[in-house]
């Protein structure tokens, strides 16, 4: 389902460029002084003299698409505090390195420098950075184009980190175009890395961390716990990134979890694991569970289990991993106790009633996974995975096969332990990739696939199921992984509300639209209010009743007025929102500029002599900066059909991802005296493309609704719905409606957790 949710985005970035006097931005002077050549191609350092080091915050790069292409500019932004700990800053010298990667090789690179200042003005400046052309050892600037990149901007992502090993010079990243854009500088051959913590992590003998500037350091060899390899996987753990290693007892079952800097957190040994599971239940896992005898190789006999991947389950605290010979396990993550099994009941495993007990019942046509890699969870708690259909290699049976492969997505009903195929994509049952492959989701319903054929090939899939890319590239390559290089920071920055909005028919009484925001943190924060009507437009056309005469009130947590505006000009902050680029387009609509002191409050949006219509009230983060932010929005409202919902909206900037909570009440509206209260709401999740990512009714039917629980806001009536899960950067809209067409007063509300 689509939306059209055009009159709820209003504006996705603003940068206040601080006040009308002489700023920082006038007052430093900047020059590009040289250009110093990095390790690879892909890679230069910008040397700035600056006049004034000390007014400089922090500085972004981007570097200008080719002609035609539709990505977002690959982009960083570095905090000078990061650049003086890289050593990047002489402020005696009065001068500071950039580094800038993601370059085209070989092309003269359009790069726009930014430069932030400590008074909160930036100035930017255009310059060229000419590259020399890769000596390309795997071919990929010869890759068969399938499917060339097609003119949409709606998938999520524009960059892909590739794990290949057909040189000295892994692993990859692409662009969306096909274009390669960077690869390692360690000098190894190796498959098994990932992007984490603004890095590149690669296995060799241990774990290096490969900066994107292309320094390299060794983190750990991982000794204290015996291994003596590395294997498959890097994935995201609940704490820090999940390693499938070797040791001198188990081949390829067992997984440590490390931080960034390689300190062990973890560790799950599946032999001891399964083996102790099946003696307790009576069964003999000599046959089934085999100690390492110095074979390590694909075809070793001990290879019983062969770990590929694993994925970090938040909603109850488990680790699931995949286990090529055998099925898809979840462990309880603090004490290993197996929770349940998914797999082909063909293969040798279901043999053994230790070990069917913990088996998934299959809903009617869902297929097994076999052979399965690249486990993962998505956004809506889904269990993804690239279904090989390939048998086992080292157990008796060897259990079914299937004639191609293919991603399959997996709704858990764990209440009463049954697996429902909810998604697969099988590319007309074309393609078949025994070993290696995968898939992976970005923002919900964006997948990047990768087949490993004896060549690479690597598509990309949106939220409305449109295939925008294919390519076909040389050598073998075990995933393909999508990264965010449009939106880096140095350091990782948590995603933030940076605009939160809701859109409603305004009436008057109890009906008004009320908007509530959370301030946190320490320090004032900057914000721009507003509320519209007559601007209001959907697919370019006015929206019908719309509030013509919108009026504005902001009220502290003890309902006390602090500030009222009917038009916006005749406001004495008019210029100073003018300023911040958040003027309202007619002069009828009102806006407020204030600095807030950490506190709960409200904006309420009323039509002018109590006039009604459709209005939007808005709440602009422009202190970006500051210690405190802006959070938890709430927004209560009249809510019916059609263009008369209850809309709310979240604009979210940011590169790490964060959890969010949605929330729409109704019956307990009642309870606290508000008359007319929705009895039965619903709730739907968009994303900006107006794609519906989520939806939920009644919230305890929630996969995941433990973990709701486990926030301690979780609504108090079962009636009412909730979605809660991980978002990045991008614009979402939420929308609240009444189950079977009934209308009558609710809130939304989306609360940015921790």
């Amino acid at each position: 389902m689509k939306i059209s949710i055009t009159a709820l985005w209003t504006v996705v970035f603003v940068a206040f460029s601080g006040p009308a006097s002489a700023t920082q931005a006038d007052d430093t002077s900047i020059a590009i002084i040289g250009q110093t050549p990095g390790p690879k191609p892909f890679i230069k350092k910008l040397s700035l003299l600056v006049s004034d080091v000390a007014a400089i915050d922090r500085i972004q790069f981007g570097i200008s698409p080719k002609q035609g292409s539709v990505t977002r500019p690959l982009s960083a932004t570095y905090a000078k505090t990061y650049l003086a700990g890289r050593g990047y800053v002489d402020a005696a010298a009065g001068q500071i390195t950039v580094p800038i990667f993601g370059l085209y090789a070989g092309a003269t690179n359009k790069v726009v420098l930014t430069y932030f200042f400590k008074d909160g003005s930036s100035r930017t400046a255009n310059t060229s950075v000419v590259t020399p052309a890769y000596g390309d050892p795997c071919g990929f600037n010869n890759h068969a184009v399938l499917q060339a990149r097609t003119s949409s901007t709606r998938l999520s992502y524009d960059y892909v980190l590739m794990t290949s090993n057909c040189s000295q010079d892994s692993p990859a990243v692409i662009d969306t175009d096909g274009e390669i854009r960077w690869v390692g500088t360690a000098g190894i051959r190796n498959y098994v890395s990932t992007f984490y913590d603004n890095a590149v992590y690669l296995a060799h003998h241990g774990l290096l961390r490969i900066e994107l500037d292309g320094a390299v350091t060794r983190v750990a060899d991982f000794e204290s716990v015996n291994a003596i390899g590395l294997h498959h996987s890097i994935d995201p753990g609940k704490h820090g990134i999940v390693i499938d290693v070797d040791t001198k007892q188990w081949v390829e079952s067992v997984n440590i979890e490390v931080d960034p800097a390689g300190n062990v957190l973890k560790r799950w040994e599946l032999g001891e694991i399964i083996r102790n599971a099946m003696i307790a239940g009576g069964d003999d896992p000599t046959e089934f569970v085999r100690n390492a005898k110095g074979r390590y190789d694909f075809l070793a006999h001990e290879d019983w289990f062969h770990n590929n991947s694993t994925a970090y389950r938040k909603a109850d605290d488990s680790l699931i991993v995949s286990s090529r010979e055998n099925f898809v396990i979840c462990l309880d993550y603090e004490t290993g106790a197996i929770k349940w099994i998914l797999g082909d009941p063909t293969k040798q495993w279901y043999q053994y009633p230790s070990l069917r007990k913990y088996a998934l019942a299959l809903s009617p046509g869902t297929r097994p996974p076999i052979g399965q890699h690249t486990v993962s969870i998505t956004k809506d708690d889904h269990l993804l995975l690239f279904d090989n259909g390939q048998r086992s290699q080292n157990h008796i049976p060897l259990g079914a096969s299937r004639g191609y492969s293919a991603p399959r997505k997996y709704a858990l009903d764990l209440k009463n332990m049954v697996a429902k195929e909810v998604w697969s994509y099988s590319n007309n049952e074309s393609v078949r990739a025994p070993f290696r492959s995968g898939v992976y989701e970005d923002a919900p319903l964006n997948y990047v696939v990768h087949y490993d054929v004896g060549q690479q090939r690597v598509l990309g899939i949106d939220a409305t199921g449109e295939r925008v890319f294919d390519y076909r590239y040389p050598g073998a390559g075990f995933r393909s992984l999508p990264v965010h290089w449009e939106n880096l920071t140095f350091p990782a920055t948590a995603v933030r509300l940076a605009n939160i909005s809701a859109r409603s028919q305004v009436d008057t009484g109890d009906d008004v639209t009320v908007t509530g925001f959370i301030v946190s943190g320490n320090g004032p924060k900057t914000v721009v209010l507003r509320g519209l009507g007559p601007s209001l437009q959907v697919d370019g056309a006015p929206v019908p009743g719309r509030l013509m005469d919108p009026v504005l009130e902001l009220h502290d947590s003890n309902d006390q007025t602090v500030q009222v505006n009917d038009n916006y000009k005749s406001g004495s902050d008019a210029a100073a929102i003018t300023k911040a680029g958040l003027a309202p387009q007619n002069d009828n609509e009102a806006a407020i500029f204030a600095q807030l002191a950490p506190g709960a409050y409200t904006a309420v949006l009323r039509g002018s002599g109590n006039t009604t219509g459709i209005g939007l009230s808005e709440v602009f983060d422009i202190s970006a900066d500051a210690p405190a932010q802006l959070g938890n929005l709430s927004a209560r409202a009249f809510t019916s059909s059609g263009d008369r919902v209850l809309i709310g909206g979240l604009i979210l900037q940011g590169s790490k991802e964060k959890r969010v909570l949605f929330r729409a009440a109704g019956p307990t509206l009642q309870a606290k005296g508000i008359a007319n209260a929705l009895q039965n709401p619903t709730l739907d999740i968009y994303d900006a493309d107006g794609v519906k990512i989520a939806t939920n009714d009644d919230w305890q039917e929630a996969s995941n609704s433990a973990e709701v629980q486990r926030t301690g806001i979780a609504p108090t009536d079962s009636r009412e719905p909730a979605i809660l899960m991980p978002l990045g950067a991008g614009n979402y809209t939420f929308i609240a409606t009444g189950k079977d067409g009934a209308e009558g007063v609710a809130t939304v509300e989306a609360y940015r957790l921790d």
